[in-house]
């Protein structure tokens, strides 16, 4: 996969993941396992392309 494809295909990703967290309360178990998650990834996402850029 190139990298302008794997870019294109994340900010979908996260649009679409950010339109759904606006929906779902705050509160809500979901929301705090989904924002975990959504962290969790990022962190893997920024390890990645620091690997990749060096």
């Amino acid at each position: 996969m190139e990298v302008k494809s794997f870019a294109v295909t994340l900010g979908v990703g996260m649009v679409t993941g950010a339109a759904v967290m606006l929906m779902i309360p705050h509160r809500s178990p979901v929301y705090r396992t989904a924002n975990h998650a959504a962290k969790a990834v990022k962190r893997r996402v920024e390890c990645a392309m620091d690997a990749i850029m060096q």
